[in-house]
Formats: structure tokens, C-alpha cells, sequence
């Protein structure tokens, strides 16, 4: 069983104030690494926050900011299965702290602890980090994000799992039925424009496709594209230092106040579902 446990925490109620992050990463069912870290997110905290954390201004002034910080986030997650408590705001953290510094949030596939306990244990009060690993006789010395590692890897003992796309399969198929039911097509009155080679489809068949969901194709960046598609092979070859004039064309219009949302080619396909 491999993946990352992540805890996140905020300085206010803005999702791109992060001013900590724990990771556990494990493999083969064991906790190979952890890493925990201040983060700076140049802006105030506010009484609420600082009370349910305990952390402060003066506490993270030394640490690194998100944008310092963003290449090894990546390098812990991307290509990983991610594990939150609350995953959804989690991943709503990263993707609008991600935006703040105009960087693509990492590749990864999320699942949620709090969903995988309310269907292990129904009949439990509640589903607080804390009182999820109290039933299962977890210490809470432990860092958070150890909180969430162990009760993944206790729960699928339990159940006998040993992979965890199995473990949070049903979860993740729910999430999915639930999203399709409530929304319209994603894509409908949106401009939408690729860069790089899609793998799967050529970009003729993923406008089709797009045309069919109601999306608009164009093959230019301008104040009028809403999303810009960027391919694996893009992403790596940015991660080098080498990005697509597309890819620079968007960076400059989001610079300047424009609102393009820049997406992995995998979230494109899902989203035309």
C-alpha cells in the first residue's frame, strides 16, 4: 500500500494562506518518510485560525513561502495517491495557492480519510481526525498528518486491503456520481485551448469532443480563453525550464488579472464525463 498522507493548515479563512504542511509518505504499507514545515504565507492571521492551530505570525517568519516551497510539494506528490482528512479542502487549498503563484498544482489522485471512517465505523459520534484514531487506539501525540497515515493503514488491515485504489475506490465512485448528477457539462459556453500532444486522442478528436459537451476550440491564447489544457509532455518539459508559448502567453494574461485556469490533460478528460 502506497501513498501520502497530507495535513494542512491556514493562517485565515483566504485558502491560499498556508502556513503549514505535514506529509507521511508510506510504501509497501510502511511510513518510509515525513517531512513537517512552517510555510510564510505573507499574510495575517486571524484570532480563529491561530486558536484552532496555535500558530502565529512570529512563529512562521523564518519559514519558507508557498512559492519557495511549491518544488518540493511536487516532488512529494505528484503521481502519488494523496490522502486528507477534509480532502476536499485540501485540494482546494493547494489548487488556489497553486494559482496564487501561477504554478499547476501537483499530478495526484486524492482520497479522504473522513469518508473512508463515516463508511468503516457508521455508528461513530463523530469523524474528527482525533476521534477516528481514538477508536482505533491510535496515540494523538502523533502529527496530524501521522493521524491520517495510521488510520488508513489500520483500516485496511482490517479490511484486508492491501491496495489503496481498492481502499478508496467506492469513495471515489460515489464522489463521481454525485458530482455528474448535481452539474451541467463542465465545459458548456467555456473557451478552451490545448498545448502539447494529448495521450490518448488527437486534438482534433479532443475539440469534438469538447464541440459535444458545449466548449469552444481555439488554438490561441488571448482574454477570451477560460482554459488552458497543458499535456504531461508539457508539463515535464516546464518543469525543466522549457514552457510552451501558450503555456507563457497564459502566464502573462494571468499576471495581468485574467482569470485563464491552467489544467492537466487528465482533469480535461474527467471532466468531460
Amino acid at each position: 500500500m502506497d501513498f501520502v498522507a497530507i495535513d494542512i493548515e491556514t493562517a485565515n479563512q483566504w485558502r491560499d494562506s498556508i502556513c503549514s504542511i505535514g506529509l507521511v509518505k508510506v510504501v509497501n504499507g510502511e511510513i518510509q518518510d515525513t517531512l513537517y514545515t512552517y510555510i510564510n504565507p505573507e499574510q495575517p492571521f486571524d484570532e480563529y485560525h491561530t486558536h484552532q492551530h496555535g500558530l502565529t505570525t512570529e512563529m512562521v517568519q523564518l519559514a519558507p513561502t508557498f512559492k519557495e516551497f511549491y518544488p518540493t510539494l511536487c516532488r512529494w506528490l505528484n503521481n502519488q495517491y494523496v490522502v486528507a482528512h477534509y480532502v476536499k479542502y485540501d485540494e482546494n487549498v493547494i489548487q488556489e495557492s497553486c494559482e496564487s503563484i501561477q504554478q499547476l498544482p501537483p499530478y495526484c489522485q486524492y482520497g479522504c480519510s473522513f469518508e473512508l471512517a463515516q463508511k468503516s465505523f457508521p455508528d461513530l459520534p463523530n469523524y474528527k481526525l482525533t476521534s477516528v484514531a481514538s477508536n482505533l487506539s491510535i496515540p494523538l501525540s502523533m502529527e496530524n498528518a501521522d493521524l491520517i497515515a495510521s488510520i488508513v493503514l489500520t483500516i485496511s488491515k482490517m479490511k484486508n486491503i492491501q491496495h489503496i485504489n481498492s481502499l478508496f475506490n467506492l469513495s471515489i465512485e460515489n464522489s463521481q456520481n454525485v458530482t455528474s448528477s448535481i452539474k451541467g457539462p463542465f465545459f458548456k459556453g467555456k473557451t478552451v485551448v490545448f498545448t502539447g500532444g494529448l495521450q490518448g486522442m488527437t486534438r482534433s478528436s479532443a475539440a469534438q469532443k469538447l464541440r459535444q459537451v458545449g466548449g469552444i476550440f481555439s488554438n490561441v491564447v488571448s482574454k477570451q480563453t477560460d482554459y488552458l489544457v497543458i499535456s504531461r509532455n508539457s508539463i515535464e518539459r516546464s518543469e525543466s525550464g522549457h514552457k510552451s508559448s501558450k503555456f507563457l502567453k497564459a502566464e502573462q494574461l494571468i499576471a495581468t488579472g485574467h482569470s485563464i485556469q491552467l489544467m492537466h490533460e487528465e482533469l480535461f478528460i474527467d471532466k468531460l464525463k
